[in-house]
């Protein structure tokens, strides 16, 4: 139970806030090459992480808000975490910055409820993205970039 306020008077309701936010879609093909088949195409976020990018990222949190849903169903690269399974960069490059969204795919081989998750989000400089790009596999680069 969570206190609603309706009216000005705070009650008491059964109804449960929702723990994962549907972000978006991304295109399997472009994934399943390397990771195999994906169990979905849908994106989540669920309340746990959105909290963990409101306070390990602060300075980026109106990013993630206002550009979110762009960079995961239209990255300009995908980079393969080398250090995490089935784990990828979704990254977006704006003008001053780039951003990054650490998405955690839903592989034929998990368990069937997971779905694809983002786990954090941050800028990146340029240099430090020149870096993830000479050190991990480069899936997919927008050509115009």
């Amino acid at each position: 139970m969570h206190d609603v306020l309706k009216g000005g008077i705070v009650g008491k309701t059964t109804e449960k806030v929702p723990q994962l936010h549907i972000i978006g879609n991304i295109d399997v093909d472009l994934f399943e090459k390397e990771f195999g088949i994906l169990q979905t195409d849908e994106v989540i976020l669920t309340n746990e992480r959105d909290t963990h990018i409101k306070d390990h990222h602060p300075q980026d949190y109106s990013y993630f808000k206002r550009y979110a849903v762009e960079t995961v169903q239209n990255p300009d690269i995908i980079i393969v975490d080398g250090k995490h399974k089935s784990t990828v960069f979704l990254v977006k490059s704006l003008p001053e910055t780039n951003l990054n969204v650490v998405l955690r795919l839903a592989v034929e081989t998990d368990k069937k409820e997971l779905k694809n998750s983002i786990m954090t989000f941050h800028r990146v400089r340029n240099s430090y993205l020149h870096k993830m790009l000479t050190r991990n596999k480069v899936l997919y680069m927008r050509k115009e970039l």
